[in-house]
């Protein structure tokens, strides 16, 4: 990573052997300590973050109200409401936020954190929460002297997690359902979902909320939303280019959903924050730490 503080960087990192199926992005990030906050979007994949600058202050929708913790290694599940985050950290308000943010596939969760992606919809919790020796993990990474080092902790500690997995593999209906919606970005149309994989629409949905939390409508959703974060990112369009590109009926309709999930425009998400963004080749990018 960059060795400037003020800069805001992304590095790609290759998730080990092991967990290249149940890890679709692992990325190194350094959020630079300007005003304001950082918004974690909802997304069709689980989020995992091992912080390598202490304690991470997170704001996460529950319900009508919001609920407050800080996190070493937060997993995020499936959910539809941004969770927040200062872009200061209240115990080192001029440093940089470091850390090492991965994007695990919903049906890995019981072989990563041996529980089911239902059991974390709309949640943030503490790796230890899940996973025995979580604790003894946080307290290795805060002793790593590089982004070298730690990521080489978490290689070993993913691989082991995967290989000690005793756990069938889900449903291929269920598998083939969700590479139809999330590989078309949300376009394919659940009952053609369904009827490809054998099931009626009301099945398909009743299996993937009950395995991943949400239904095949929402996942189609998180998917079209992603996409268009990502087109937005690369700021080479109009908004109304985006929506028709992102699968929305017009421009009024990606800002709905925006609003939604979000919790804010993509107006003022570009304003506030994707200036911040860049990758470490310096081009920037819509990914960020969530």
């Amino acid at each position: 990573m960059s060795a400037d503080p003020a800069t805001e960087t992304l590095v790609r990192l290759a998730p080990p052997v092991a967990a290249r199926g149940a890890v679709r992005d692992m990325v190194g990030y350094r959020m630079a300590p300007m005003p304001g906050e950082h918004r974690g979007f909802p997304s069709p994949w689980l989020t995992l973050v091992f912080s390598l600058s202490g304690a991470l202050p997170i704001e996460v929708p529950f319900g009508s109200r919001v609920r407050s913790a800080a996190f070493h290694v937060p997993v995020g599940g499936l959910h539809t409401r941004a969770v927040v985050m200062p872009r200061r950290l209240p115990h080192a308000p001029t440093a940089s936020q470091r850390g090492i943010q991965l994007a695990v596939h919903p049906l890995a969760a019981r072989a990563v954190f041996g529980v089911p992606a239902s059991a974390l919809a709309g949640e943030v919790l503490e790796i230890d929460e899940l996973a025995v020796g979580g604790s003894e993990l946080a307290g290795r990474l805060a002793e790593c002297s590089s982004g070298i080092e730690a990521t080489a902790v978490v290689d070993r500690w993913l691989g082991a997690r995967i290989a000690a997995a005793e756990v069938a593999p889900p449903a291929p209906e269920l598998a083939r359902a969700w590479r139809l919606i999330v590989g078309s970005h949300g376009r394919a149309r659940i009952a053609d979902t369904a009827r490809a994989v054998g099931w009626s629409r009301r099945h398909l949905t009743a299996r993937m909320r009950a395995e991943i939390g949400v239904g095949a409508k929402d996942l189609a959703r998180l998917a079209r939303f992603a996409r268009s974060r990502r087109l937005i990112g690369r700021q080479d369009r109009s908004l109304a280019e985006v929506a028709a590109d992102a699968g929305y009926a017009d421009q009024s309709h990606l800002t709905t959903e925006w609003r939604e999930f979000a919790g804010c425009s993509p107006g003022r998400w570009i304003a506030e924050e994707l200036s911040f963004l860049q990758d470490d080749s310096g081009s920037r990018s819509a990914d960020s730490p969530a």
